[in-house]
C-alpha cells in the first residue's frame, strides 16, 4: 500500500497553469524531390488534354463539314428519299477529280500491275494520255456520280447492318462483286502492294515471317507474272515517247504562231528610192 503523501507534496508536483511546458520544435518536413516531376507531370497533362480538345474540335468541324456538304447534295435526314443515289441535288465529285480518275495509270512500270493482263494496262495507259475536255468529263461525272453513290449507300448499309461504324475493304468487296463481269476494269487489291508484303518480312528476331502469307499458287504466278514486266516497261517508254514527240510538235506550232502573229504586227519597213541623177 503505497503511503499517503502530504499536502504540500501533491502542491509541489502539481504543474503550475501560468508556466506552460516548452514545446519541442516540430521534425522538419523532408524535402520534396518529386516536386519538379509532378510539375513536369502536371504540364505534360495539360498539353494532352489541349491536344486532345484540339483534336475532338477538328473531328467536330470535319463531321459538321461533311454533314452540310452531304445535305446539300441531296442526303436529308428529314426529306425521305426513295433513291438517295439519283436525287443529286448538288455533285459531290469535282471535274478535277473526274479528269483524275479518268486518267488514273499505274506509276510504276516496273512492278506488277494487273496480274499479267496485259490488256488493260495498255488500255489505261492510252487513256491515261487522252485528252479530256471539261464539257466531256461533266458527261462523265452525271454517271459517276450515280454509280458511286449508289455503291457506297449499299456498303454503309451493310456496315449499318452489321453493326459496324466504318465501311472496310470486305464490305465494299461484297458490293462490287456482283457488278464484276460487267465492269471493264479490275477493282480488286492491287497486285503490287500484295507482292510487296508477301516479300517484306516483319517482326522481332526469331519470329520473323512476311506481313502476308503465300498462297498455294503464288509461287508459279509470280514467276509467270515477272515475265510480263519488261513488256510493260517497253510499252510504258513507248508511250512516253509519243507523248514527249507531241508535246514538242505542239511547241513547235505555237512558236510558229506566234512568230506569225510578231511578224503580222510589226511596223512595215519604208522602201528605199534611188534618187534620180
Amino acid at each position: 500500500m503505497a503511503p499517503k503523501r502530504n499536502r504540500q507534496q501533491q502542491e509541489e508536483e502539481q504543474p503550475d497553469p501560468e508556466v506552460q511546458a516548452e514545446e519541442e520544435d516540430p521534425p522538419a518536413p523532408a524535402e520534396d524531390n518529386d516536386d519538379d516531376d509532378d510539375d513536369e507531370e502536371d504540364n505534360g497533362n495539360a498539353e494532352q488534354r489541349k491536344k486532345n480538345r484540339k483534336k475532338r474540335s477538328r473531328a467536330v468541324a470535319r463531321r459538321k463539314g461533311y454533314r452540310y456538304i452531304a445535305n446539300r447534295a441531296g442526303y436529308s435526314a428529314t426529306l425521305p428519299s426513295a433513291d438517295a443515289s439519283r436525287d443529286v441535288t448538288s455533285n459531290l465529285l469535282s471535274i478535277s477529280e473526274t479528269v483524275r480518275a479518268c486518267r488514273w495509270t499505274p506509276r510504276l512500270p516496273n512492278a506488277v500491275t494487273y496480274g499479267g493482263d496485259m490488256d488493260e494496262y495498255k488500255r489505261r495507259m492510252k487513256l491515261s494520255t487522252e485528252s479530256l475536255p471539261p464539257k466531256a468529263a461533266a458527261v462523265i461525272r452525271g454517271n459517276a456520280e450515280v454509280f458511286a453513290r449508289r455503291i457506297m449507300d449499299e456498303a454503309v448499309q451493310r456496315s449499318f447492318d452489321a453493326g459496324k461504324t466504318r465501311v472496310s475493304a470486305n464490305t465494299m468487296m461484297s458490293v462490287l462483286r456482283p457488278l464484276q463481269p460487267v465492269l471493264d476494269f479490275s477493282f480488286v487489291a492491287p497486285m503490287g502492294l500484295i507482292r510487296h508484303a508477301q516479300t517484306t518480312i516483319v517482326g522481332a528476331e526469331g519470329k520473323q515471317a512476311p506481313a502476308l502469307a503465300f498462297g498455294p499458287d503464288d509461287d508459279a504466278q509470280m514467276k509467270a507474272e515477272a515475265a510480263w514486266i519488261p513488256k510493260q516497261e517497253a510499252f510504258a517508254k513507248q508511250v512516253s515517247k509519243r507523248q514527249a514527240d507531241k508535246r514538242a510538235e505542239r511547241a513547235a506550232k505555237i512558236k510558229a504562231k506566234k512568230d506569225g502573229d510578231n511578224a503580222a504586227a510589226a511596223p512595215p519597213q519604208a522602201k528605199k528610192t534611188r534618187a534620180r541623177a
